[in-house]
């Protein structure tokens, strides 16, 4: 991993990187506006019929958010792609009109490259959203849009993630005809939320994980938008501290999910997302009956929650995983360390993946 051997011990550059999200945030639009434009009167240009995504690992949670937010906002059918048809079995399908989002940290992985190159020859025109302005994604693009998250050092990615939130919202927000100052002026005002927010999570974090600091299954449940947040939260609890954690949407968590809850088990209820926070109340309270602990990350609907952290229920409901995956970062990143792990180098995982 680049700068390995100089970089700070002991999950610094996790925590670092979690911290300096607002700020990255704000220069997302700005930084690159004329891209923004060009990408907008790309999609607006090919009259699509499906939006199809492009990505892996913490990046295909991002795809989840977009899947749903293109149905809401564009009203037309969005899918998550299978590298693996490409790049495995080296086929490609008939598709309709339309056009593809890759989504991606490094932009390096080869099944990614060639899925969005074989979308590509089917006719879908390929936006390509990285945190490398030279990596073969970017180079293989039609219109290159960069994260601008800064240098993600540490392997569990969590400004890039974030970014790609972002990068996903604005792009089907100024399709549908939001102008880019009001979309600039939405992000600079979750930036500030953020903000205010990270100041004040070290001390809930810390106050809640010496009593987390033994358990071996966490499961996430969300439902919406907040869907990719369970998803992205666990693969963060995963890769940084092996705890055996799950992403449910609330809607499927009830058929097995919920057998394996037990007294040992932390659930974690994503209820800021205005819809479906009634299922997810739901299954928390059904947790609870079966001794479970569980930490709400929303208003404070769940009775009976152990912890209750409001950390986003004010804001849009498209901008919420933005902010309600923060808590989760720092989370993960402190339970790794009270473990004696570092979050920043999890063993047996490196920053990029290269999967064929």
């Amino acid at each position: 991993m680049e700068g390995e051997t100089d970089a700070p011990l002991g999950g610094a550059l996790m925590r670092a990187e979690i911290d300096e999200q607002p700020e990255r945030w704000a220069g997302l639009i700005p930084s690159q506006r004329d891209a923004w434009e060009r990408a907008v009167a790309l999609v607006r240009e090919a009259r699509p019929e499906l939006f199809a995504f492009v990505a892996r690992g913490s990046s295909d949670h991002a795809a989840i958010y977009g899947q749903y937010l293109v149905q809401n906002v564009l009203g037309i059918p969005a899918m998550l792609t299978t590298p693996s048809t490409h790049s495995v079995f080296g086929t490609t399908q008939a598709y309709p009109r339309g056009v593809q989002l890759a989504l991606s940290q490094s932009g390096r992985s080869p099944d990614l490259i060639a899925t969005a190159a074989a979308l590509r020859e089917a006719g879908l025109p390929l936006v390509a959203a990285t945190n490398d302005a030279a990596s073969g994604l970017a180079d293989a693009a039609d219109l290159h849009l960069d994260l601008a998250a800064g240098p993600e050092r540490s392997v569990a990615a969590t400004k890039s993630y974030t970014a790609e939130l972002l990068a996903v919202r604005t792009l089907a927000r100024a399709v549908a005809g939001a102008s880019l100052d009001a979309l600039a002026a939405e992000t600079a005002d979750a930036a500030r939320a953020a903000r205010a927010l990270l100041d004040r999570l070290p001390s809930f974090v810390g106050s809640i994980v010496a009593d987390v600091l033994d358990v071996q299954r966490i499961v996430l449940v969300g439902r919406g938008y907040s869907m990719a947040t369970a998803k992205e939260g666990a693969l963060k609890l995963m890769e940084t501290s092996g705890v055996a954690a799950s992403g449910w949407s609330a809607a499927d968590a009830t058929h097995g999910p919920l057998g394996q809850v037990d007294a040992g088990t932390l659930v974690v209820a994503l209820t800021a997302s205005p819809g479906g926070r009634e299922s997810v109340g739901d299954f928390s309270e059904a947790a609870l009956a079966r001794g479970a602990r569980v930490l709400e990350i929303g208003p404070g609907t769940v009775a009976g929650a152990t912890w209750s952290l409001d950390a986003a229920s004010a804001a849009h409901p498209e901008l919420v995983p933005m902010l309600e995956i923060l808590p989760l970062q720092l989370l993960a990143a402190d339970l790794s360390v009270r473990r004696g792990l570092d979050p920043d180098r999890p063993l047996g995982l490196s920053k990029v993946t290269l999967t064929r």
